[in-house]
């Protein structure tokens, strides 16, 4: 073990690049392992997407920019690195979902089974049983992937053969899981249309698909599969924002002894030896983890990376379709639609069209055309009052489409007009919302990008459809001796999980143990 310790020591045994919520967390794994670990960070914070932020005028307005809710961050990492002992704590959002519809009526969906069927039933009686299959059905996707001792997501990923096993392979989860659409899977379930456009954003979040694409079933079962704080398939506010996951997991890595140094850009990865700063400095270490995407880490690479690995994220697809819009608000905005309680603020609210006009806006949207007619919306601050000012607010919007690539003009010229036609899209429910904005942070996936250095935009590091997922997401391991990876891109996939770090820091201790014996 090489004898490192302080910040300005050359050697290490393992060197982090990206202090990312995953790369902190496998700092940390690999450093209360007894190993001398440094963590690099290019910018002046730490965090990558999962960070805080003051944008506005007024510094008591405290922004998640791109990650607003934890649902997925995996409970072993929480105990394990006592994630509660350095600050972190969570507000679950109940009800976890309320959509408003054109004709003033409204849906109500909670962490309680027996009580959505009865919102379901008052809404439409012959779909309420519909309703609860469908729950079910994703419940026992959840039970059969998540359950001790088979958490598929700890580890190595399973192929599909050892998936479909697991499913006790039922023809109907193995076809959720692998093949159908998000709009195939609630129209076999509920007929009422309002239903059917309350929830087919859920196999939308984050995906450059439409409701009818194949495979997009499975991204509504992936969000399902957590638990927060006991409960199965909750999601919740983090206490003072997003942020505070990944500085948690920075005071558990640096009380382990991690080092963590910011403004720190690397220009090169040289698998097994070492790593070349932009400013020269070469550090070096037979063990490199990198948080960044793949194609940032293939960009690291120079001449390194074989022609099989070049090819592969070349080939990924990592572009991404969503406009994220930070608010500061002076009130809560008024929503018209007839609610069955008072819980629109404290819901994650979802403002959508018909499932078929969801559709159309992906089409268009694949035409380089913006098209932000779904979204959700987030206001933090009905929960965690310390992220605005007294008596303000701050409202997160995340809404798709939002190509890349546009047709005509830059994101540049027409950031702000796009972010209009969202705002659009709210005022049908939300007449008075722009009056109760302040200020506003509008990101387009080039923004995330740049701010970010997530590559196409991309929050997860890739698409997490089937195809992309399970075996096919990229394993911490690659064909570089020397070279891991454990970022979003590598199983289990995207989202604040950060069991994705601790999967990398488990491969390298059990690949330098086999080394050494």
């Amino acid at each position: 073990m090489a004898v490192s310790g302080a910040s300005g020591d050359s050697t290490w045994d393992v060197i982090v690049v990206g202090a990312g919520h995953n790369g902190l967390t496998a700092a940390a794994y690999l450093a209360r392992a007894g190993r001398t670990v440094l963590v690099l960070e290019a910018r002046d914070r730490i965090g990558g997407a999962c960070t805080l932020e003051h944008p506005f005028e007024d510094p008591r307005f405290v922004v998640s920019p791109c990650a607003y809710l934890v649902g997925l961050l995996h409970h072993r990492v929480i105990d394990e690195l006592d994630l509660r002992r350095h600050g972190y704590r969570v507000h679950l959002v109940d009800p976890h979902l309320w959509c408003p519809f054109d004709d003033g009526t409204a849906l109500s969906l909670w962490d309680d089974s027996a009580r959505n069927h009865q919102m379901v039933a008052a809404m439409s009686p012959g779909d309420a049983d519909g309703y609860t299959r469908y729950e079910q059905l994703f419940g026992r996707i959840r039970q059969a992937l998540r359950s001790e001792p088979h958490d598929t997501w700890v580890g190595d990923a399973p192929d599909r053969p050892a998936l479909e096993e697991l499913l006790s392979n039922d023809p109907e989860l193995i076809e959720v899981m692998f093949e159908e659409s998000i709009a195939s899977v609630i129209e076999r379930h509920v007929q009422d249309e309002r239903l059917r456009t309350a929830l087919h954003g859920q196999g939308l979040i984050g995906t450059w698909a439409g409701p009818r694409t194949p495979g997009t079933a499975a991204i509504h079962a992936m969000h399902s599969m957590g638990t927060i704080e006991g409960r199965q398939g909750a999601w919740g506010y983090v206490q003072g924002g997003m942020g505070n996951v990944s500085l948690a997991l920075a005071a558990a890595a640096g009380e382990a002894g991690a080092v963590i140094r910011r403004n720190a850009p690397v220009a090169e990865i040289v698998p097994g030896e070492a790593v070349v700063l932009e400013d020269g400095t070469r550090l070096g270490a037979p063990t490199v983890i990198s948080n960044a995407d793949p194609r940032t880490t293939l960009g690291l690479l120079s001449d390194a990376a074989p022609a099989a690995f070049t090819k592969r994220v070349r080939g990924w697809r990592m572009e991404g379709p969503v406009l994220k819009i930070n608010c500061a608000l002076s009130r809560l905005p008024t929503f018209t639609a007839a609610a069955l309680d008072d819980a629109p603020h404290r819901a994650m609210v979802t403002i959508a069209r018909s499932l078929n006009e969801t559709q159309a806006a992906y089409e268009r949207s694949r035409a380089g055309q913006p098209a932000p007619r779904w979204a959700e919306l987030y206001f933090q601050s009905a929960y965690d009052p310390s992220v605005a000012p007294e008596g303000s607010h701050v409202m997160s919007v995340f809404a798709e489409y939002a190509p890349y690539t546009l047709a005509e003009g830059t994101w540049d010229e027409r950031r702000e007009a796009v972010a209009d036609e969202a705002f659009a899209e709210i005022a049908r429910f939300a007449p008075d919302i722009v009056a109760c904005v302040s200020a506003r942070q509008v990101l387009a996936p080039p923004d995330i990008e740049r701010a970010v250095g997530l590559s196409g935009g991309h929050i997860f590091q890739g698409e997490c459809l089937p195809d992309q997922m399970w075996d096919r997401r990229f394993s911490p391991r690659t064909p570089m001796p020397g070279l891991y990876m454990c970022g979003a891109s590598t199983h289990p996939g995207g989202s604040v999980m950060a069991i994705n770090g601790r999967n990398c820091a488990m491969a390298v201790l059990a690949d330098t143990a086999r080394s050494a014996g």
